[in-house]
């Protein structure tokens, strides 16, 4: 009697651990920091992209405003960069915004987008763009300043 329902729990554990294995893949995958191809911007450390990404550094040299993109909480590439560039969960993210558009430090929060073929779209579009990219996405539109791995 016991031993069906001990399998029964074992099997949806092991379903539950089998689902996550795509996403827990996908997010160590290697994404890039990028921007559009025409940006002349050098290559960048992980302290300056973390800058540009939590709003402390705003404008590119010359004075253009930076526009941050993010990709949708359901991208694990978004995970990455919380993890390795923020070093910040979802949470901690969610709030750090609020407290910073509500005392003024940031104007708004990094624009999210749904998809990396929307990212790559805005990034083409727009010159002053930062934005992120599994390295599988890149293609000539954008030019890479930074590979997280």
């Amino acid at each position: 009697m016991h031993k069906p329902i001990l399998l029964t729990i074992l099997a949806l554990a092991l379903i539950v651990n089998c689902a996550r294995l795509p996403a827990v893949n996908a997010a160590l995958e290697e994404v890039d920091v990028v921007v559009n191809k025409s940006n002349t911007i050098g290559p960048l450390s992980l302290e300056e992209v973390r800058r540009i990404f939590v709003g402390e550094k705003s404008a590119w040299p010359g004075g253009k405003r930076i526009a941050v993109l993010m990709l949708a909480r359901d991208q694990p590439e978004r995970g990455v960069i919380l993890r390795d560039v923020l070093k910040m969960t979802e949470s901690d993210y969610t709030k750090y915004f609020l407290q910073a558009a509500f005392t003024g430090r940031v104007q708004a929060a990094p624009k999210d987008l749904p998809s990396a073929a929307q990212m790559k779209a805005r990034l083409t579009a727009n010159p002053n763009a930062i934005g992120y990219l599994k390295k599988e996405d890149l293609d000539d539109s954008v030019r890479v300043l930074l590979q997280l791995h």
